[in-house]
């Protein structure tokens, strides 16, 4: 494109260059007239001359701006080609960035699908715990209320420090009545 643009500057230039070329030598043919007034036989083979310069510079005009032309053209297609070209590594970037949603999507749907299996697991689980809740309640009653006889046979027991969710309070019970039974 650059390329282009600077031959079309530099045709530019010479059809300045010949078109001041063409404007001095009509300018010096005008004073040669002006002062060989009296010879007209060298004036007019002097016309015949410029008159041959001037078609040959007009037509060197005329094909030089059919170049310019025919360059404006072609770096018009060149531009349309890159156009295209563009247009290829766009869509090619697009389609990139569409496969990575894609991708992104099915990991978000797996991850959801698994949380949606956790969530379902966990509903599960609270309803067992919902439905075996009233029993446990009341085994966890059950313990407080003998841990406190338990205090009579002995002392140094820290009901504070006692976890009644688990069989501690069974097997100190359990120990004391095997006491009792051996007295």
């Amino acid at each position: 494109m650059q390329d282009t643009a600077q031959e079309r500057d530099s045709l530019k230039q010479e059809v300045q260059r010949l078109t001041v070329q063409l404007q001095e030598r009509s300018l010096i043919s005008v004073k040669k007239e002006h002062a060989h007034q009296g010879c007209q036989t060298e004036d007019t083979e002097g016309q015949k001359d410029y008159k041959s310069l001037f078609e040959k510079a007009k037509q060197k005009v005329n094909e030089l701006i059919k170049d310019k032309e025919a360059l404006l053209a072609a770096s018009e297609t060149r531009a349309s080609l890159n156009t295209g070209r563009d247009e290829e590594q766009d869509i090619d970037e697009i389609s990139l960035q569409v496969g990575c949603l894609v991708h992104e999507l099915d990991q978000t749907t797996k991850e959801r699908d698994e949380l949606r299996s956790q969530v379902r697991f966990t509903d599960t689980s609270r309803d067992l715990i919902v439905s075996l809740c009233p029993p446990f309640c009341s085994l966890i009653e059950l313990r407080h209320n003998v841990g406190r006889l338990l205090i009579s046979f002995v002392p140094a027991l820290d009901l504070e420090q006692v976890n009644y969710e688990c069989n501690v309070i069974d097997e100190i019970l359990e120990q004391v009545l095997n006491e009792v039974d051996t007295r």
